[in-house]
């Protein structure tokens, strides 16, 4: 299968999986969707504010080339749950499958948290070591979310959507 085609096997497979969820799985993972999202937003809106906008503007966005492998499987439930669609472009090489030449389509809360996370050199010479014990705790949040998702859902949730689909479809 192509990315493409694995995509479209994964997200369909993951929206399924949601509807079998019984009613107090999935109000658990609802909660779970909204504390993802709201840690993601925190942990953004630190970085936010030593213009980290005008560091990635300057780099045009290095980090996000070749993103195929950003969003995961959680990501895209959380973004299913909200009720927005996730596109990905796989022919538009080497940019971001979820973005566009105009940088991220994405709103940081439903961001796919590897990219929420990750903090450049030149980002992160500029963060006072109080923001960047915030960051690590944000971080350490984000991950046990990531964790007990994984275990409601009986799925590890943590991994690429792409790489899941991958595994999955060969079963």
């Amino acid at each position: 299968m192509d990315d493409q085609q694995l995509w479209s096997f994964g997200t369909a497979r993951l929206a399924a999986m949601r509807e079998t969820l019984s009613g107090k799985a999935a109000e658990l993972l609802s909660r779970q969707f909204k504390l993802y999202r709201q840690i993601k937003e925190e942990h953004a809106a630190i970085v936010a504010d030593i213009d980290a906008a005008s560091v990635c503007r300057d780099c045009k966005g290095q980090c996000c080339l070749n993103g195929k492998y950003r969003i995961n499987s959680l990501d895209y439930l959380a973004r299913l749950a909200e009720g927005i669609p996730t596109v990905a472009d796989f022919t538009c090489k080497p940019l971001c499958p979820y973005g566009s030449e105009n940088g991220c389509t994405m709103e940081p809360g439903l961001r796919p948290s590897d990219c929420v996370l990750f903090v450049c050199d030149e980002i992160d010479r500029k963060l006072s070591p109080q923001a960047r014990t915030s960051l690590a705790g944000l971080e350490q949040n984000l991950r046990e979310c990531i964790q007990d998702s994984s275990h409601l859902i009986g799925e590890e949730v943590g991994v690429p959507l792409l790489l899941w689909a991958e595994r999955n479809s060969l079963s």
